[in-house]
């Protein structure tokens, strides 16, 4: 099942991990808006100390988000702020489709809703995004984790972050998960949600821009916000910025 860790009081604030990733990656959150909320971190079956992933490929992501409401229920958490980064957004996603009940507003970072190509320049990303996954088959550990710190020069403390994780990464369950992530297509769904939704995306990922903009536009409720010199994981590169961005949108009041 999923794990979590949480810490503080008041309204429910759940944050859900990119791909491979696990509560410990929100330490920064946690201890940032326990001041003022119940902040839950979780980590997904597959991952960490979670179980053992056990659904079909085309399933795991459905799977997850139910045993993130199994979680809440066991917490006795009605409603949530839902907070998914990468991976994370699209189980927030199918959470928030299948839960709408259980959410009072959404954020989703650095992520996707459909990966359907519609011009040569997105087949080409899509095509390079699903080859990708080779390297978590054929490459050992301690490469990937070379590799990752190789990714975040500019960002060393998030890299150091990212390696460590990578080095203890369940690669068989992750490659999974990146095929079910590469697989989405959400967005004749995300047209009917009616939750608050705040889009964030690191500026120096241009080809997660043009996907945010794009999941932005497919939500009714929803807006873009581009955070500077932030590349994915954006709560892991630009932590201040990022939580002042999510701060700002759970104040706003309700329209």
């Amino acid at each position: 099942m999923t794990t979590h860790v949480e810490r503080g009081f008041g309204e429910s604030l759940v944050f859900i991990p990119p791909l491979g990733g696990t509560a410990a990656l929100f330490e920064t959150q946690l201890a940032e808006f326990s001041r003022d909320y119940r902040t839950i971190a979780v980590t997904l079956t597959g991952n960490g100390d979670a179980a053992d992933l056990d659904a079909p490929v085309e399933e795991i992501i459905r799977a997850q988000a139910n045993e993130i409401a199994l979680l809440l229920r066991d917490l006795a958490v009605r409603r949530a702020h839902i907070v998914g980064v990468g991976y994370g957004g699209a189980v927030a996603q199918r959470f928030a489709l299948d839960h709408p009940a259980s959410v009072r507003r959404l954020v989703l970072c650095d992520t996707w809703g459909d990966t359907t190509a519609r011009t040569p320049t997105e087949k080409a990303l899509a095509l390079a995004i699903r080859s990708s996954s080779l390297a978590y088959r054929a490459l050992p550990k301690k490469f990937l984790a070379g590799a990752t710190l190789n990714t975040y020069v500019r960002w060393p403390a998030a890299g150091k972050v990212l390696a460590d994780q990578m080095r203890s990464a369940r690669l068989p369950e992750l490659r999974q998960q990146f095929k079910a992530y590469t697989s989405i297509r959400f967005a004749p769904e995300l047209r009917t949600l009616t939750c608050p939704t705040l889009c964030l995306v690191g500026d120096s990922a241009p080809w997660l821009v043009a996907l945010g903009r794009r999941l932005a536009m497919t939500i009714p409720d929803a807006r873009l916000e581009v955070l500077k010199n932030a590349y994915e994981p954006s709560h892991l590169t630009q932590p201040a910025l990022f939580n002042e961005a999510v701060r700002r949108f759970l104040a706003k009041p309700s329209s």
